[in-house]
């Protein structure tokens, strides 16, 4: 017997397909947002830790009796600050999700952090180790493995070098803080590492970051 082709069951059920496929967009999208509002709300809640640590700063302009507070909070800003360059970073390599004003508000808050270290030092004597990236996600296929190479040599040279601080700028972002650190150091390529000042242009491997790291 001659099997007859249902059709109306058949375009029903690619009705039920499309639906089911833009209500897992829709969901996808509104995650995607909460995920961003959540960010840029981070963002927002850790610029007044800074602003806080930078006003006890200068409430004690002329004395160290609080460098121990002020190390302790610059160390809990920089891992939530990291924290959030992941989730960014997650967004934009896993989602494809470019949110360009809130990235520009994540390195004026790294930037923040960057100048509060920077006090911290010389207030302080902190020896820490400084180090400023920067790559471009337009004009650079280094600059990824580069930046797992920077997180690797920070990892591998862990309790053997003073404690590294990383902060990671894309120059071709449109970023006003951005171009500001690169015309102050001298950025004319990327990747370039600013380790404690120093430029290295181009890319490092994993070794020359851990030996310029040990050298200070």
């Amino acid at each position: 017997m001659e099997r007859k082709i249902s059709y109306p069951l058949y375009a029903l059920a690619l009705l039920f397909s499309i639906i089911v496929f833009c209500i897992g967009v829709y969901v996808g999208n509104m995650i995607d947002q909460y995920n961003q509002q959540a960010i840029a709300k981070e963002v927002e809640n850790i610029s007044q830790k800074v602003a806080s640590a930078q006003l006890l700063m200068l409430l004690d302009e002329n004395g160290s009796s609080f460098c121990p507070v002020y190390s302790s909070q610059l160390d809990s800003i920089n891992a939530d600050v990291e924290a959030i360059g992941y989730r960014l970073s997650y967004l934009e390599d896993e989602k494809h999700v470019y949110d360009v004003p809130l990235k520009k508000s994540y390195f004026v808050l790294e930037a923040q952090s960057y100048l509060l270290s920077n006090r911290i030092k010389e207030r302080c004597g902190d020896n820490s180790t400084i180090l400023i990236y920067f790559y471009s996600n337009a004009n650079c296929s280094s600059c990824r493995q580069q930046g797992f190479d920077i997180l690797q040599a920070r990892d591998d040279t862990l309790g053997k070098v003073p404690l590294v601080r990383i902060y990671s700028f894309d120059g071709d972002l449109g970023s006003p803080v951005a171009n500001g650190l690169k015309a102050q150091f001298n950025v004319t390529q990327y990747p370039s590492i600013v380790i404690n000042g120093a430029l290295n242009s181009g890319t490092m491997s994993k070794d020359s970051i851990i030996a310029a790291l040990k050298s200070g």
